[in-house]
């Protein structure tokens, strides 16, 4: 699930955002992945309660008394990692957002078209941000829960935080994603998300869950010098 929360003092116009989110939001994911879209029409409400779990901001550049820009940057300050979208109707505050990093502007007059191009650009967000691995028919695997890979016959296994996922398939299939990623190749049949590792300890890395992996012969020397 990824969570949008809007940030507009007209409620139509905030409805309209989330109606248009939720219909392109679902044509890039699989049922099982929704979005699940607040919106607020005062700032200061938004502010105190959806912080922190917010994936992407939507905010009305001018939103009431309040200005969007203001908003995103105490955001900013408080939430690093989430993503913002303005949404205006005067194209001359595009030259104002600078060291705000927006993902996109949406024009208020051009809403469904931009919506589309917008979407596409969220989704590279998403992607980098949950590091989501796109599998079979579309199906996806957020890498950023995921602790480990291994293949055991003909299986790969995904061993994450909250249990674990097997799709039939090679690791040579995905392997250069995962390493995009940060997954360290750590034998013939096996990688470790490296956001998971504590320390090396001479041929093991030790997982911040206390949990141990060899690392083979072969790749102890590349490893090595990736803590140096």
């Amino acid at each position: 699930m990824t969570r949008f929360t809007i940030c507009d003092d007209e409620p139509e116009h905030g409805e309209l955002i989330s109606r248009y989110i939720k219909t392109e939001y679902a044509k890039h994911m699989p049922e099982t992945d929704i979005a699940e879209v607040v919106v607020y029409q005062s700032p200061q409400e938004m502010l105190d309660e959806a912080i922190e779990d917010t994936d992407i901001f939507i905010l009305d550049i001018e939103c009431g008394k309040s200005s969007g820009l203001d908003i995103a940057k105490e955001i900013r300050r408080l939430n690093k990692n989430a993503g913002i979208v303005f949404c205006t109707s005067h194209s001359n505050y595009v030259y104002q957002v600078f060291g705000l990093t927006p993902i996109d502007f949406i024009r208020k007059n051009n809403i469904e078209k931009d919506i589309v191009q917008t979407m596409y650009n969220i989704m590279d967000f998403l992607r980098e941000k949950k590091k989501i691995l796109v599998i079979e028919k579309g199906d996806i695997i957020r890498l950023s829960d995921i602790v480990s890979v291994n293949v055991i016959k003909h299986d790969l296994i995904f061993k994450g935080v909250n249990g674990e996922r097997k799709i039939r398939a090679n690791l040579s299939t995905y392997e250069e994603q995962l390493k995009q990623f940060g997954f360290i190749k750590i034998s013939q049949g096996e990688m470790v998300n490296k956001d998971y590792i504590k320390e090396r300890k001479r041929d093991n890395l030790i997982m911040k869950d206390g949990t141990v992996y060899h690392i083979s012969r072969s790749r102890v020397d590349e490893i090595r010098r990736m803590f140096i």
